[in-house]
């Protein structure tokens, strides 16, 4: 069964994290992970700032082969890196435990806050071994199945768009381990483009991790 955990990061221990969020000005949101060939290409969207100036201190780090602009929307704009393997540590573990970034936040001089979703406690718990075994720190928040945030509760501020995405997901075996479906077939079965299907899979489960986690205190 799908489980949500939040996850913290030191800095230190996320480098790409650190590069990215090295301006205060901007902001950045990672959208997913994307296996290409031996790689995994983060997609990140970034705003707030000055873009050739950020694109440029990027491309610039040692760490960086490759930064690619995928599309600009208004005041943001969405990007793929293609990072120095030798220090892909956590980005990688992400891609071999199959989890889905919810939301992830931070700064160069703060701990990185992820919420993810892992398609069973089996993936997260190979994740766990995973970051142990590479000596990766990190400390692990509340984590709670898919199902405690009741898809049919009302007083989850959920779009019809978002319901509808995150029910025929469930439904159709998408956070099963393996999943039953792929994400191109469920955008396939809405009518939608994958990116547009992903977006609203992540933003309904932001929603529903909202309510589950409020009135939580800080850790």
């Amino acid at each position: 069964m799908a489980v949500v955990t939040e996850i913290y990061i030191p800095s230190d221990s996320f480098a790409l994290g650190t590069l990215l969020t090295a301006n205060d000005e901007f902001h950045v949101e990672f959208e997913r992970l994307v296996p290409a060939g031996g790689q995994v290409l983060p997609i990140f969207w970034a705003w707030g700032g000055e873009f050739e100036t950020f694109e440029s201190r990027v491309r610039a780090s040692r760490f960086v082969d490759e930064l690619t602009v995928i599309e600009r929307v208004d005041d943001r704009t969405l990007y793929s890196v293609i990072w120095d393997s030798e220090v892909y540590g956590f980005v990688d573990g992400l891609a071999k435990a199959n989890a889905v970034i919810l939301s992830a936040h931070g700064s160069d001089d703060q701990s990185w806050n992820f919420r993810l979703l892992f398609r069973s406690h089996e993936s997260l718990s190979s994740f766990h071994d995973f970051l142990l075994s590479n000596d990766i720190p990190y400390t692990l928040g509340s984590v709670q199945t898919l199902v405690e945030a009741n898809l049919g509760d009302e007083r989850v501020d959920l779009t019809p768009e978002q319901r509808e995405a995150l029910l025929l997901a469930y439904q159709r075996g998408y956070f099963d381990s393996p999943s039953r479906v792929t994400l191109t077939e469920l955008a396939d079965e809405l009518g939608i483009t994958q990116q547009a299907l992903s977006q609203r899979i992540r933003r309904g489960n932001e929603q529903l991790l909202a309510e589950l986690f409020a009135g939580e205190r800080p850790i």
